[in-house]
C-alpha cells in the first residue's frame, strides 16, 4: 500500500510539472534575434506610459528592452530631448552598452500639406531627423504623411501627388545616408493601402517602402491590405491591444500576418507596438511571445 501511494504521489507531481510547462512555455529565442536573422524590436511608444511617468527615458530604454528580450530599438521622435550630437551620442552609447541595435527612428511629417512654407519646414525637419537616424546607426525611418486638410478625396489625389514629390525630393539624402524611408498606414493620405502603393511605386521602391502596421486598417481589410503591403515592407509595427485566454491577439491572427511577411522574404525587424490598456510590460511580453510562437 505504501508503494502504491508513493507511486501515485510521484505520478501526480510529474503531471503538475508537465502541465505547468505546457501552460508557460519558455520563448524560443536567442538574445532578441528571430529564426532567419530578423531582429525582434521594441517601439518606445509601447512603453509611453513609463516615459510619461518619468520611469523611463531614451537613455534607460535600451536596458529595459534587453531585459524584455528585444535586440532592436525603434525610437519615436516624441521622446527625444534634443537632436544635438551630444545627446544623440548618449543614446547611441546607451544602446551599445546593452548590446542593442537602433534599427529605426519613427518621426512625424506632413508632406501632404498644400502650404508651401509648412512643406519646406517639414522637409527641413525630416532632413534633420534622417541625419540623426544615420548618426544613431539606424537604416530605416518612418515618415508620417498627414493629410491635405481637404478631405479624403483630396488625400487620394492631390495628396498622393504632393507626398510622392516630397519623397522624390528626399531620395538623394536617403541614398547618401543609406536609409529606407517608410510609410505607415496611419490615416490621411496613408489611410489607403492603394495610396501607399502609388507613392512607393511613384518614387523609388528601393528606398521608399511600407512600415506595415498590422492593425491600422478597418477590421474587414486587415488581411487584404496587409497582404498588399507585405512585399514592400522595410519595417513593421506588430500592434496588439487585447489577448484571448489562449494568448492570441483578440482581433487579428498574428500567424496569418507573419506568414505574409515570411512569404515576402521580409528581412527587417518585427517591432512590437503595444497600444492596449493595463500594464504595458505585460502587453509587450504577450505580443513578443506571440511573434516568437509563429516566426519559425
Amino acid at each position: 500500500m505504501v508503494r502504491i501511494l508513493l507511486l501515485i504521489f510521484v505520478l501526480g507531481g510529474l503531471l503538475v510539472m508537465c502541465s505547468s510547462a505546457m501552460a508557460a512555455p519558455k520563448p524560443d529565442i536567442k538574445d532578441g534575434v528571430l529564426p532567419g536573422g530578423n531582429l525582434l524590436a521594441l517601439e518606445t511608444y509601447s512603453l509611453r506610459d513609463l516615459f510619461g511617468k518619468h520611469e523611463l527615458d531614451m537613455l534607460t530604454f535600451p536596458a529595459k528592452a534587453k531585459e524584455l528580450g528585444f535586440k532592436g530599438l525603434a525610437l519615436n521622435d516624441m521622446f527625444f530631448d534634443s537632436w544635438d550630437d551630444a545627446y544623440l551620442t548618449k543614446i547611441k552609447d546607451a544602446a551599445k552598452a546593452q548590446g542593442r541595435i537602433i534599427c529605426a527612428v519613427i518621426m512625424g511629417g506632413g508632406l501632404a500639406t498644400g502650404d508651401e512654407a509648412a512643406r519646406k519646414r517639414n522637409i527641413e525637419e525630416i532632413t534633420k531627423k534622417m541625419k540623426a537616424a544615420h548618426f544613431l546607426g539606424a537604416h530605416v525611418v518612418r515618415i508620417d504623411l498627414g493629410g491635405t486638410g481637404e478631405g479624403q478625396d483630396a488625400d487620394n489625389t492631390i495628396g498622393v501627388e504632393r507626398v510622392t514629390a516630397g519623397f522624390k525630393e528626399l531620395l538623394p539624402l536617403a541614398k547618401q545616408l543609406d536609409i529606407k524611408m517608410t510609410i505607415e498606414n496611419h490615416g490621411g493620405v496613408s489611410k489607403s493601402a492603394d495610396n501607399i502603393l502609388r507613392i512607393i511605386k511613384g518614387s523609388d521602391p528601393k528606398w521608399v517602402g511600407s512600415c506595415l502596421d498590422f492593425k491600422n486598417w478597418p477590421k474587414e481589410l486587415f488581411y487584404e491590405d496587409n497582404a498588399k503591403l507585405a512585399p514592400y515592407a522595410y519595417h513593421t509595427h506588430a500592434k496588439a491591444h487585447n489577448f484571448n485566454p489562449d494568448g492570441e491577439e483578440a482581433d487579428i491572427s498574428y500567424q496569418r500576418v507573419l506568414d505574409m511577411l515570411k512569404k515576402a522574404h521580409y528581412k527587417g525587424a518585427i517591432s512590437v507596438e503595444w497600444e492596449g490598456g493595463g500594464d504595458p510590460i505585460v502587453g509587450v511580453e504577450k505580443t513578443r511571445d506571440l511573434i516568437i510562437k509563429y516566426w519559425k
